[in-house]
């Protein structure tokens, strides 16, 4: 059992009200009633009874009196400071997850993993022996397929994948690197390939999200 007092937003009615019969039944959670997820909301949940815990997605909107996407974390941790922060998303959107990861989450779980995985993830969360996020299965394995990804990219290949999201044109990285146009294409090709990304934006949004420039 996990005594904690855990609220929850989800911008799914279904999938909040099962979330909350569900570690309300499995772990005999204290389901905080009322709550809203603004930084005003959180606050005033706070003051009533002490937040352990807050599981919410990252859902997009126009209610200017609620919070949107990743700056949630920064938002709760303003207004709840020692809230566990346990994101629940259905995008599997990797420069997001990254950024969700560096912002301080403390676990994410993919609305397409087993309900068992929330289970698991609160119980990590709240073991003194866990000092990381807990990501679950599905979040791990887009973590660790960019791993796989990027890992086989040559030295050369990087370089010029930095050079060109810099702002370089293939001609100036030839000339900066005494190469020829063509083989500097084909080596920019083949790690966008490599990569999985479809256009230069793309390619350059990569870059700027994995801090290569």
């Amino acid at each position: 059992m996990l005594k904690i007092n855990l609220a929850i937003s989800d911008k799914y009615p279904a999938i909040q009200y099962f979330l909350c019969n569900y570690v309300k039944d499995e772990l005999g959670c204290n389901i905080i009633s009322d709550f809203s997820l603004s930084e005003a909301g959180i606050v005033r949940s706070s003051c009533k009874e002490k937040i352990d815990a807050i599981i919410t997605d990252l859902s997009y909107g126009n209610d200017e009196t609620q919070i949107y996407g990743v700056s949630k974390i920064r938002a709760i941790q303003r207004a709840a400071p020692e809230a566990k922060v346990i994101l629940y998303v259905e995008y599997d959107n990797l420069s997001i997850l990254k950024k969700a990861i560096s912002y301080g989450a403390d676990a994410i779980v993919s609305k397409y993993d087993p309900v068992s995985e929330m289970k698991k993830a609160l119980c990590e969360i709240f073991s003194k022996k866990r000092n990381s996020a807990y990501l679950s299965k599905f979040i791990s394995s887009i973590l660790e397929n960019d791993v796989e990804k990027t890992s086989r990219l040559t030295a050369k290949e990087w370089e010029i994948i930095r050079l060109y999201s810099m702002g370089l044109s293939l001609s100036n990285i030839a000339k900066k690197q005494n190469r020829a146009v063509s083989t500097v294409a084909t080596q920019k090709y083949n790690a966008m390939k490599k990569l999985n990304v479809n256009t230069n934006s793309e390619l350059i949004q990569y870059a700027c999200m994995n801090n290569i420039i």
